[in-house]
Order: structure tokens, then C-alpha cells, then sequence
């Protein structure tokens, strides 16, 4: 390991486009780079005669803050593609921020053209979580991301949005913020926003979120009969769907089908052959329960 007395302001910060460094954060480096001198070295590669700050960013601008004249750098060699992996693998225990995480990945594949899998392995993680998070790069909108960055708007609300198209997420994270909704209420009202069924619909959802919200909570559990188990619910309401099939169909043929092809009338018979076979099976079998656990056959 090679140690060195480096200037703060001579170090090459072109990976801290990767950085997210609160002023908060900065400011509570300041303080203890202040009360208790610099307790570990930052990382830099160098390259070219230049070092890379890989880690340390933090450090890095509360020493230029303080006017410290030097701070103390472990001198690493490592590849571009490296450098970028260290960021994230020098962090992990405290952890990068969802907007850090994105930014890397992207970067890794977009700009490196590294796969998916490899840009797993340099960072040790798995595809999928590689995966998830190019997805969100490139499935939230600008906007969003910038708020993101901000810390305007939590990791689990923008996961929400993103399931929705760009100017969307815009509209939704608008109402969102002017009726300060909380990260579940948002989420919930992404889903009411899908689910909707015309414009109409979706426009009420906007202009009207807290009403909505409250409509669609106040839906009733569907009842659960204590005399049935899982299964037992699941053939009652396999019984009842098909009452209500045959139901339908009577009228259907009650009021007439009209004029049908000889074709299409030899369709339907053997449709209708299919469907009393399987059914009168069926309703059989559930005839055989019934009377061996001693029902009404």
C-alpha cells in the first residue's frame, strides 16, 4: 500500500459525478475532520500522472473547506471500469443512495458497454438487482431523477411512478407534492391511476386524489364463510360463476341467436357437447363429497 501527502484541491474529482455529498453530510465531515484530524486515507488510482479520487469525496471537500493543506491518500492501480466498481464496493457498508446506485450502473453499461452481468460481477451483486436499477434510470423521467437527487422524493415512491409512462409520473408526483401525500398514499394512488378505466377516470384521480384514495379504502373485505376452508371457498365460487354462465346463456337462447352458418351451429355443438361433459364431471365428483361426508347428494 502506497501512502502519500497530496494537496486536496490537486486530486482529479471527475468520479464524483457519482456522488451524491449532502451539505449536512459535508458539514458534519467538517466537524470532525476539525475535532479529530483525518482518521482514515482517501483512495485514489492514478492515471497518467493524475489521482483519481475513487473515495473520500466527502473528505476530499470539507479538507478544501478547512484549508488543509494536505490530506493523507492511499494510492491504488486500478482500470477506469475499476475505478468506477470501487465507489460502490468501498461504500457498501454504509451504502450508496438509490441515485448513486442508478447513476454507476447506467454508466457501466451505457458508457462502458459493459453487460448486465458483468457490471454484477465487478460490483458483486446480482443481474437482477443490476437489473433493477438501469430500469429505473431508464424508466423514470428526468424531473424525477433530479428530485431524486434532491432528496425531494423517496426511493419507494419513485419505484411507484416508475411503473407508469414519463409525463404521467410527472402529473402523479405533482398532485403527490401539492397534497403532501405520504409515500404509501402515493403508491396507492399510482395503482388507482392504472387500474382506471377511461379518462375520466384517471382525470378524478388527479384532480380529486384525496377522495379517490378514500373511496377506494373504504371498499369492503370480501366476506370469508368460516364454514369453508380454502378449497371449499374456491368450489362455492366456481358453483356461483357457473349459475351465473347458465343464467346467461338461457336468456341468450331465449331471446334467439339469429342466423348462424352451418358451420358456426357445428361449432357450437361441439362446444356445448365439451362443456356438458366437463361439467356434469365435475358435478359429480362434488355430488360424490357431498354424500360420502353426509350432505344432502
Amino acid at each position: 500500500m502506497e501512502l502519500r501527502r497530496v494537496a486536496p484541491t490537486a486530486l482529479d474529482l471527475s468520479l464524483g459525478r457519482l456522488r451524491q455529498l449532502p451539505e449536512a453530510a459535508v458539514r458534519a465531515k467538517e466537524a470532525s475532520l476539525r475535532a479529530k484530524g483525518q482518521l482514515s486515507p482517501l483512495v485514489a488510482a492514478e492515471s497518467d500522472g493524475v489521482l483519481v479520487l475513487v473515495d473520500g469525496f466527502l473528505r476530499q471537500l470539507a479538507g478544501v473547506r478547512l484549508g488543509l493543506a494536505e490530506v493523507l491518500v492511499e494510492v491504488v492501480q486500478l482500470s477506469p471500469v475499476q475505478m468506477k466498481a470501487q465507489v460502490y464496493l468501498r461504500n457498501r457498508e454504509r451504502g450508496l443512495l438509490l441515485i448513486e446506485e442508478c447513476r454507476l450502473v447506467r454508466e457501466l453499461c451505457e458508457l462502458d458497454g459493459l453487460s448486465q452481468v458483468e457490471v454484477g460481477e465487478h460490483l458483486e451483486r446480482h443481474e437482477t438487482w443490476v437489473c433493477r436499477r438501469l430500469a429505473l434510470c431508464r424508466q423514470v423521467s428526468g424531473p424525477l431523477l433530479e428530485d431524486l437527487s434532491l432528496g425531494l422524493i423517496g426511493p419507494g415512491s419513485l419505484r411507484k411512478l416508475a411503473e407508469l409512462p414519463a409525463r404521467n409520473q410527472e402529473e402523479l408526483w405533482a398532485v403527490a407534492q401539492r397534497d403532501g401525500l405520504s409515500s404509501r398514499d402515493t403508491g396507492e394512488l399510482v395503482d388507482l391511476f392504472r387500474r382506471a378505466p377511461d379518462p375520466q377516470a384517471r382525470r378524478y384521480v388527479l384532480e380529486q386524489p384525496g377522495e379517490a384514495l378514500r373511496r377506494a379504502r373504504a371498499t369492503p373485505e370480501p366476506e370469508v364463510d368460516p364454514r369453508l376452508g380454502p378449497a371449499g371457498r374456491e368450489v362455492l365460487a366456481g358453483l356461483r360463476a357457473l349459475r351465473q354462465v347458465s343464467l346467461r346463456l338461457t336468456r341468450r337462447m331465449d331471446q334467439g341467436l339469429g342466423e348462424v352458418s352451418p358451420e358456426g351451429v357445428a361449432l357450437l355443438a361441439e362446444a356445448a357437447r365439451s362443456a356438458a361433459s366437463d361439467c356434469t364431471e365435475a358435478l359429480a365428483r362434488l355430488a360424490g363429497f357431498v354424500s360420502r361426508a353426509g350432505g344432502v347428494p
